[in-house]
């Protein structure tokens, strides 16, 4: 086990325990307002399709594409009960309107469209398109398009109208390119598919075998603490009020660069990284190449085919219970709605390149030094691994807010730890959480 720094911090239990308590409240207090604001903002109407919309669409596109099968009766109930979001279902109508019954999609239209000038535009070209209003103009026709996501059903759209401005013909070109836009999306979205399936099958291979190697000894142990509890439980609440803090102190240092808002996110993890990497050394009395040593031992190269491998167990466990959760909660806002705006709004290379290496790198890389490097091992001592495990678990899924996606980010959190216990290193988490943000990513930024 690697050695105890020769100062770790045991703070007086007199004034400790009153301060714990303070922050614990304050901290309480801070979370509760952030989730209620958070939960209203996801079920505020969105100003374009979700990702979860434009998924769906590929899904009931898709088939109709490559075999000429029609849509099932069952699979419009079913997508018009998962979309709640206004423009998730324009775009259904759209859709529906191309592929099922028009008589159906001007039902739904009518059962609500999407508010403001927006919404007015889409009425419009909805009504030109599938009815005899008049032809809106081209920066109407265009706001539409870009509402929608300006992929298949989009270019379906604007195929109606221009065969009204010049005749049956005049919008086979852009139904080509509609169909060009969903056969690349089906080919990507299918190759993802095989590749997840395969993981998944390497999951269940990596969970039968640490099932029978479970008595065992890990590779090595976990890394020491030699702080007390009450220094953990202070240096927990002063990053987390920090984490708080974070975004508000960016938002007001860029507040005169309006251009530069994008970078609340990636000033604002910094700053709370910083402090929490500050803590971690001060309470120990280390520098930080001391702490890093101390967290992430062993040779890199061994330890990131076991990240691999943990991958692949995070892969299958999330689907099981993405499967299982699907059965019992009903369809909701996307627990990544706030990344999927923000990436929305992102232009050029290089904030979307800066925003992908903190999501990938920096955010995974402190994320996993405070919850597996520091966290786990603090609850794990006096032997109690299995409470370790779930505990940091279910804290990871908790600071991040988001209800619909406890289950999941909490099942993350599981196999996160699991790879730390077994290994005895931070590295192969990192990898993990690295590829695991940085998938969603990238996914979020293609359908963006």
């Amino acid at each position: 086990m690697d050695s105890i720094a020769p100062s770790p911090w045991h703070p007086d239990r007199r004034w400790a325990d009153p301060l714990i308590a303070f922050l614990a409240l304050i901290a309480l207090t801070a979370a509760g307002f952030t989730l209620r604001a958070r939960q209203e903002g996801n079920h505020r109407p969105s100003g374009r399709t979700s990702l979860q919309g434009q998924m769906l669409e590929a899904a009931l596109a898709g088939p109709r594409l490559v075999s000429s099968a029609k849509v099932a009766p069952k699979e419009w109930a079913r997508a018009r009960a998962q979309l709640t979001d206004p423009w998730d279902r324009a775009l259904l109508a759209v859709l529906m309107a191309e592929l099922g019954d028009p008589a159906e999609a001007q039902e739904l239209v009518a059962e609500g469209t999407p508010a403001g000038i927006g919404g007015e535009h889409f009425r419009k070209a909805f009504a030109a398109a599938y009815g005899q209003d008049p032809v809106p103009d081209s920066a109407t026709r265009a706001d539409v398009g870009r509402r929608l996501g300006n992929s298949y059903t989009a270019i379906l759209l604007e195929a109606r109208l221009r065969d009204r401005e010049g005749g049956p013909a005049s919008g086979d070109v852009l139904r080509a390119q509609a169909r060009g836009v969903l056969l690349t999306r089906l080919a990507a979205l299918g190759g993802l598919g095989l590749l997840v399936m395969a993981f998944a099958v390497g999951g269940l291979v990596m969970g039968i075998y640490l099932w029978v190697i479970r008595r065992q000894p890990p590779v090595r142990p976990l890394p020491a603490w030699g702080l007390s509890g009450r220094a953990a439980t202070l240096l927990f609440l002063g990053w987390f009020m920090a984490f708080f803090a974070a975004g508000n102190l960016a938002s007001l240092f860029l507040m005169p660069w309006p251009a530069l808002r994008w970078a609340v996110v990636p000033l604002g993890t910094l700053f709370h990284a910083g402090i929490g990497v500050r803590l971690l050394c001060w309470t120990e009395g280390l520098t930080f190449p001391e702490l890093w040593h101390r967290v992430a031992p062993g040779p890199t190269r061994k330890n990131l085919a076991w990240g691999l491998a943990f991958l692949a167990l995070a892969v299958f466990l999330v689907l099981a219970v993405a499967m299982a959760t699907s059965l019992v909660m009903k369809p909701d806002q996307s627990p990544q709605r706030d990344l999927q705006e923000l990436l929305r709004g992102l232009s050029g290379w290089g904030p979307s390149l800066v925003m992908f290496v903190v999501v990938a790198g920096l955010a995974p890389l402190f994320e996993e030094l405070l919850f597996r490097g520091f966290l786990f091992p603090v609850l794990a001592r006096r032997g109690h691994i299995t409470f370790a495990l779930f505990a940091s678990a279910l804290l990871f899924g908790a600071i991040h807010l988001q209800p619909a996606g406890l289950p999941i980010l909490g099942t993350l959190g599981l196999v996160l730890a699991l790879a730390v216990r077994q290994t005895g290193s931070l590295w192969p988490a990192v990898l993990v959480h690295a590829c695991w943000n940085g998938s969603l990513f990238l996914l979020m930024r293609a359908f963006a």
